[in-house]
């Protein structure tokens, strides 16, 4: 079992997995284990004095680019579950976020790690973290990852790969965040949707790695191209007749037992 050291800045929370949190096998779904980091590293946010509303009044906005987990066991409905997050020293541009989720016996289930940026409100640019974050000395950050190879830039698919019809999804008024674009944990629906019923009926998600490129709002149409290869789930999505990326997801599965 993982440990973390007390000094670093962490937040720990508890949650029960609910019915709507899984799949038909009861078992946690990518949307809904997005959900608890993001969850909880916005109120850490808050907590620590950069969360939504300080940003806002320094015209600025939270956007995580990259979310990378690794499933060491699937948790269940009903189970009770512990969650840690603790922030990395921030870099000029970046900064990733590390989750553990525990189960009841303290046992490391999940291992998860984020990458936020803050974007400009009027200008959509990337602004530097320095301002935001300088209050903090680099001592205070916890200096290890949760996972290995997190948050890593995912290639694109060559045309050569995608040789099947995508499925096409339109942003409803439910896929919304409070920025009023398509809510980052609702493209773990979106992926599991595209990959199928049937690699689920034997398999469970071991990882998943998934890069935001582009915002999606209300009423937008997209399309997902996947390829599969053995076990692993290449997905792409596209807005709708355009060469723009909205975003890109690596699946790796394993065999049920």
């Amino acid at each position: 079992m993982n440990t973390i050291d007390k000094k670093y800045l962490q937040l720990t929370r508890q949650v029960t997995v609910a019915i709507g949190d899984t799949d038909f096998n009861r078992q946690l779904k990518p949307s809904a284990i997005m959900g608890y980091c993001q969850d909880i590293a916005t109120e850490h946010a808050e907590l620590l004095g950069f969360g939504y509303n300080d940003l806002l009044e320094k015209n600025l906005t939270w956007v995580m680019i990259r979310m990378s987990f690794k499933v060491i066991r699937s948790p269940n409905f009903g189970e009770t579950l512990t969650i840690t997050t603790l922030p990395e020293r921030p870099k000029n541009l970046d900064v990733n976020r590390g989750y553990y989720i525990y189960d009841a016996d303290g046992a490391l289930v999940i291992a998860a790690s984020s990458k936020w940026c803050v974007i400009d409100n009027d200008t959509h640019k990337i602004s530097r973290l320095a301002p935001v974050t300088d209050f903090l000395a680099d001592s205070d950050y916890v200096p290890f990852e949760p996972l290995d190879n997190a948050n890593l830039k995912l290639p694109t698919l060559s045309d050569s790969d995608i040789n099947n019809e995508p499925a096409v999804f339109s942003v409803q008024v439910t896929d919304l965040d409070q920025n009023i674009h398509m809510n980052n944990a609702r493209y773990g629906d979106v992926v599991l949707n595209t990959c199928g019923i049937d690699i689920l009926k034997e398999h469970h998600i071991s990882r998943f790695d998934i890069n935001f490129v582009s915002q999606l709002f209300i009423g937008d149409k997209y399309e997902v191209h996947k390829v599969q290869k053995d076990k692993t789930t290449l997905i792409e999505s596209r807005k709708l007749d355009s060469d723009i990326v909205v975003f890109r997801a690596v699946v790796e599965w394993q065999q049920n037992v």
